[in-house]
């Protein structure tokens, strides 16, 4: 006998975050774009170009918050989430699309005559972190899918860390817990990055690795416990400083622009692939995270307050494009290197207004068509349910509604 729903655990719907999801891919296709016009080497336009490797940070913020959130809700009042649905809707949401992009790249992209079987088989399984090679042509911003895809395994695990041991029908949410675990968490993470960062070559791979995100993800989980903590019409100090920032959205997207700006600075270093020295690589960990905080904010709270950025954000054309981010993620360096092969651009050569014109619209196309015949499709096998808790698989954290499904980070 299955219990009645309970109105704690209903789900709340954040439909102007796939505006931010799809800044964060325009972020990623731009700044490859200008890396491979060469843009990036020349004035303040090429630093900014260089920092939109800042997306990474907005997709990592908004997993953390849209995954960790029904986890850390539901544990809250005693609820276990079901950990099969959960994983079934991750696969459903990024494995079709990415398996099609990595057999497509590396048949017709030239120069990946070298990929072995044993690189098809890590490419595959997302684990090509894992192996000092180097990444297929077209394929070399996976490397946050497999990074994304550590934290889907790691997640569960560590919401029962920051839950701890609960009690049948009596909150174990305790939110000062909570912090104080990501707040550690998040300075481990700065640590590893600081420490392998540096390191160059192949074997920089160590830097892509899951323990130097962790303070990205772990201010989504924060922004998801004061969030929590709302719903559950708990009172905290946390909860009354987010909703006294999301007052004023501009003034949060303002704010993040600044710290954006100190980014373009050489300050968090240098703008081509050299490798960061320690103290340049855990600065640029930490305002990133500061920065896609800001920008996340003010759009999970103060929902009940109407505002023009908010009402923006909720816009067809914005949220459509944040449907559609996944496939601008997975196949724009494809395109782009396409478009790099014609006689009149090249690599390093310039053009990159029409460099990147040509490559968003081609790939705006083809991620419509992604859409529409590989993602959705697949998306409807989501409701297929694993034993007799139907609850458990729409609260399980892997994506209720449009937009909860949809965060596969993207990166460079």
């Amino acid at each position: 006998m299955t219990a009645a729903p309970t109105p704690a655990l209903e789900h709340r719907g954040y439909p102007g975050l796939n505006a931010l999801r799809a800044l964060g891919a325009l972020m990623v296709l731009t700044t490859h774009v200008g890396f491979d016009t060469g843009r990036i080497l020349t004035g303040w336009f090429g630093a900014a170009l260089t920092r939109m490797d800042f997306g990474v940070a907005i997709f990592f913020v908004l997993s953390g918050f849209l995954l960790g959130r029904p986890f850390l809700l539901r544990g809250a009042v005693g609820h276990r989430t079901p950990l099969t649905p959960y994983f079934w809707k991750r696969a459903l949401r990024i494995l079709p699309l990415y398996w099609i992009v990595i057999v497509a790249t590396i048949l017709f992209q030239p120069g990946n005559d070298y990929v072995t079987p044993q690189m098809w088989v890590r490419n595959f399984t997302l684990t090509q972190l894992y192996h000092p090679d180097l990444l297929p042509q077209g394929l070399t911003q996976m490397w946050s899918l497999a990074t994304e895809v550590a934290f889907y395994v790691v997640l569960p695990f560590l919401c029962m860390l920051l839950l701890g041991r609960s009690r049948r029908g009596r909150s174990s949410l305790h939110p000062v817990r909570v912090y104080v675990i990501l707040g550690v968490m998040s300075a481990l993470g700065v640590a590893w990055q600081a420490s392998v960062a540096p390191i160059p070559g192949v074997h920089g791979h160590y830097a892509q690795w899951l323990p130097g995100y962790l303070p990205w993800f772990a201010v989504g989980l924060a922004l998801a416990t004061a969030s929590v903590t709302e719903q559950l019409g708990r009172d905290s100090t946390a909860t009354r400083f987010c909703e006294r920032m999301a007052a004023d959205p501009l003034g949060c997207w303002l704010a993040a622009a600044l710290v954006y700006g100190i980014c373009c600075t050489p300050l968090i270093g240098p703008r081509t692939l050299h490798a960061p020295t320690s103290w340049e690589a855990g600065l640029k960990c930490v305002m990133y995270a500061v920065a896609a905080g800001l920008l996340v904010l003010p759009l999970v709270f103060g929902h009940l307050q109407e505002h023009p950025i908010r009402r923006w954000c909720n816009r067809p054309v914005p949220f459509f494009l944040g449907e559609i981010s996944y496939g601008v993620f997975c196949i724009h360096l494809l395109v782009l290197n396409a478009v790099l092969q014609q006689p009149e651009f090249g690599i390093f050569r310039g053009h990159f207004v029409e460099v990147w014109f040509i490559t968003a619209t081609l790939t705006i196309g083809l991620a419509v068509l992604s859409y529409y015949a590989v993602e959705r499709p697949f998306l409807r096998l989501k409701a297929v349910r694993f034993g007799s808790d139907g609850r458990g698989g729409r609260g399980s954290g892997a994506g209720t509604g449009t937009t909860a499904a949809s965060e596969a980070t993207i990166s460079t």
